[in-house]
């Protein structure tokens, strides 16, 4: 909650000041981190915005001083007196704001730069998640968002809940019409908890072995939650072996015959790797194509355009929050399926000792209508001597000669092992958690100008077992880590200004079809994208991906716009079979609330 508070001037002017907590925080650690004036006087942010309330009225001056915060005999004094008055820093603003030179222009600037426009705001409250099953451990280990915008949790005590993200406060949970341990023919004492998952092509989400704290045996079962119903049903075959820390991925559309496909790979350190037919509601394994020995849990693949699917090296390694590295980890790669049960692996960017061990680090795929087409971003990790640190792959055209970029530090220097990337509608990704301290640091990256902007500090500790997930507002949702609560983050684009609206859009559309969307703000929109839900554990989703989609004003009609949707080609390994969210986005960056919309 802002606090309203005014101070008097000698000069008996009186200034005052609305400052919530965070940025009350984040403008005394600028002040108390300068070494020198000239630290407070150049620009830390990337990016001011024409139209902002303190420039308005002189457009050209906001150009110029684009580069600058504070004026530079203004930064001296105020270097000065600290470092004279307070060696140890300011505790808070009184004593700054009694300086004679520090004026209503500079408070405002401060200000601005420092407002949730340019760092998000994390909600000053935080939702409490019921407890009721009969593990002993608390908080969030899955989230998938349904197309219904209701989010399933699995949990660490072993149930199963659905929350309302619409319902803030309070919050409103419901339990499934049955958990999957009460389904017909399920394994007495059996747990969802630690699978891997992925959403079907008719919406329902697949969740994949598990076995929770054990046995680990029973985990070689498929439960299937239906959002419409809420319940859940397993599979009618089981997997050739048990599976715990999996990964999958929803494969490209009938690329086979005409069913539906999904990848599982790894779980309990094995390379063996079955295919889950949806047609068949069963499993096969693959007779060649899976000698890649995957020592990574949950290791981090993505489904490229081209169809083939790329390992990114990052992964769990062991399950825990501790790393490896492990044999075999650094070795990226790409594998080409060669038939319905086979395929080939291909190494990428050899391991050498220059690169660092992505074990417990993220990676996301950036898709974009431009050159470079597909790249992958590979963050953090559990090595202290190099997870301040990021890498960028360009994987539109892979070969056994592609290579990583340099490895490059993250501006804000910080370390981060097990945090999580969220890819947000306007292609942006955002990385939280990861840090054992409150009010860690969160970043965002740009992939457009390839440039990183610190972000509002996440109030909680959030690491081992946390999941964090964009939902239907654009805001993201983040739980776990032994934490019984749920905290929403706001973008920086939610304070940009008014919200376009989509009014109407259809349910349905299918792959290169030409559809009409509906909004008053039609002539102000500049991109609608597509979005996949996320459906995370272990801060881990493959699947993320942002597509945009060509559009045309009609201007003869103000109102509307035509889109196209994806296609990429058969079978679809651009855009799979499913529900997306759709989001209008304007020129000034701010997104529309999602619309849901299935494309086939």
């Amino acid at each position: 909650m802002a606090t309203t508070r005014t101070r008097q001037r000698k000069n008996d002017e009186t200034i005052p000041i609305e400052l919530e907590p965070a940025i009350h925080r984040r403008i005394l650690h600028f002040l108390n981190e300068a070494v020198r004036p000239e630290d407070l006087v150049y620009e830390k942010v990337t990016a001011i915005f024409e139209g902002d309330p303190i420039h308005e009225d002189n457009p050209e001056e906001l150009k110029r001083k684009e580069k600058t915060i504070l004026d530079l005999e203004i930064a001296k004094e105020i270097v000065a007196f600290r470092d004279r008055e307070y060696p140890l820093g300011f505790q808070n603003l009184k004593a700054v704001l009694a300086l004679d030179l520090f004026h209503q222009k500079a408070f405002d600037i401060l200000l601005h730069y420092f407002s949730n426009r340019f760092y998000g705001r994390w909600s000053d409250f935080s939702l409490p998640i019921p407890r009721r099953g009969p593990g002993g451990y608390d908080g969030v280990v899955h989230a998938a968002l349904l197309h219904t915008g209701k989010v399933l949790f699995i949990t660490a005590d072993e149930t199963t809940l659905l929350w309302n993200p619409d319902d803030s406060t309070p919050a409103t949970f419901e339990d499934p019409v049955n958990q999957p341990h009460q389904t017909p023919d399920a394994m007495s004492g059996y747990s969802v908890l630690c699978s891997g998952h992925s959403f079907l092509s008719d919406g329902r989400l697949l969740v994949l072995g598990g076995g929770g704290y054990g046995p680990h045996s029973k985990a070689k079962w498929g439960y299937k939650f239906d959002p419409t119903t809420r319940t859940w049903t397993r599979t009618f075959g089981s997997m050739a072996h048990s599976r715990w820390y999996p990964t999958a991925l929803t494969l490209g559309d009938q690329r086979i015959g005409n069913s539906h496909e999904i990848l599982v790979v790894c779980g309990h350190g094995g390379g063996d790797m079955e295919i889950y037919d949806e047609a068949s509601d069963s499993f096969a394994e693959l007779t060649s194509g899976d000698d890649k020995p995957f020592p990574n849990l949950y290791p981090g693949l993505h489904l490229l355009p081209n169809h083939s699917v790329f390992y990114s090296r990052t992964g769990w390694a062991s399950a825990g929050a501790g790393g490896g590295p492990f044999v075999g980890d650094d070795q990226s790669g790409y594998s080409v399926f060669t038939g319905a049960n086979t395929g080939v692996w291909n190494n990428i960017a050899p391991v050498s000792p220059s690169m660092p061990d992505r074990t417990k680090g993220m990676s996301v795929m950036l898709l974009s209508n431009t050159s470079p087409y597909v790249r992958i971003l590979v963050l953090g990790g559990a090595d202290a001597s190099t997870n301040n640190t990021y890498e960028i792959l360009d994987a539109t055209s892979l070969s056994p000669a592609a290579n990583w970029g340099a490895s490059m530090p993250f501006p804000d220097g910080e370390h981060r092992s097990l945090c999580s990337a969220v890819l947000l509608p306007d292609g942006n990704v955002f990385v939280c958690g990861g840090i054992q301290r409150t009010n860690s640091p969160c970043t965002m990256f740009n992939p457009q100008t390839n440039s990183w902007s610190s972000m509002a500090a996440l109030p909680s500790i959030r690491d081992y077992h946390s999941v964090a997930l964009l939902l239907p507002s654009g805001q993201v949702m983040m739980a776990g880590w032994n934490n019984t609560t749920i905290e929403i983050y706001s973008p920086p684009y939610l304070f940009g200004g008014a919200r376009p609206v989509i009014s109407s859009a259809p349910a349905l559309v299918h792959h290169g079809q030409s559809f009409v969307i509906e909004s008053p703000d039609a002539s102000s929109i500049v991109k609608v994208v597509l979005v996949r839900p996320m459906a995370v554990t272990h801060e881990t989703d493959s699947e993320q991906k942002v597509l945009e989609m060509p559009y045309i004003h009609d201007h003869a009609n103000p109102t509307r716009l035509t889109l196209t949707a994806p296609h990429g080609g058969h079978p679809h390994s651009l855009a799979q079979q499913g529900y997306y969210m759709m989001f209008a986005i304007n020129s000034s960056g701010v997104p529309s609330v999602a619309k849901w919309i299935y494309l086939h």
